[in-house]
């Protein structure tokens, strides 16, 4: 009941000040798009995490992934994600309904976004080749979203192009590979039967 009063609460208080964001200063707005963000990712963490989650790289299926869960790295690593490898330029799109949380280049990474989803995963996408245009921090993702496209940078540089995808819990990373799903391929509309007309016999 309390998380519920809270919810309401937040919802309200944001919604008072977006109304009045023309009397905002730059600031200020940038203050309530926080705070609205704020709410989003709190009421993320009340939902039950995704257990399916979509094919994040363009044109490829499940089977064609080679299992690199735990995989030795260098540096006494283990490979914490699955590595999908697809033609450079290849569209990645997010595998789950969230918030971008983090766009930005690392060293081990190159180009990466992290996008926060139900139940406070958090999901990694690196080593793309660009970023979707206009992409940004606080955006509203589907699994209809680009993020960006398949290439080598960070540590890929040197490696065939792929798309080094993490999923994190809370505190430990996951194996994304039982959670993936193949994307549903668009199907033509079936033909409707002429239903009524009747064919006379000659």
């Amino acid at each position: 009941m309390k998380r519920s009063i809270l919810a309401i609460f937040s919802v309200l208080l944001a919604f008072l000040i977006l109304s009045n964001a023309a009397v905002f200063s730059a600031g200020a707005e940038r203050i309530a798009d926080k705070f609205l963000f704020v709410v989003h990712v709190a009421q993320l963490y009340g939902k039950a995490p995704d257990q399916r989650l979509e094919m994040p790289v363009q044109g490829v299926s499940k089977s064609q992934i080679a299992d690199s869960w735990h995989a030795p790295r260098d540096g006494n690593r283990i490979h914490e994600g699955q590595d999908i490898f697809a033609p450079r330029g290849t569209s990645v799109l997010s595998a789950t309904e969230g918030y971008v949380l983090q766009v930005g280049e690392n060293k081990l990474g190159g180009h990466t976004i992290s996008v926060m989803g139900a139940g406070g995963r958090i999901y990694y996408y690196a080593h793309l080749d660009s970023y979707a245009p206009h992409i940004a921090s606080g955006d509203h993702v589907t699994p209809q979203t680009i993020l960006g496209s398949v290439g080598t940078t960070g540590n890929a540089a040197g490696t065939p192009p792929h798309l080094h995808f993490g999923v994190y819990g809370t505190g430990s990373a996951l194996n994304p590979l039982p959670l993936l799903t193949d994307r549903p391929q668009e199907r033509p509309p079936a033909r409707k039967p002429d239903i009524g007309r009747v064919k006379k016999k000659h």
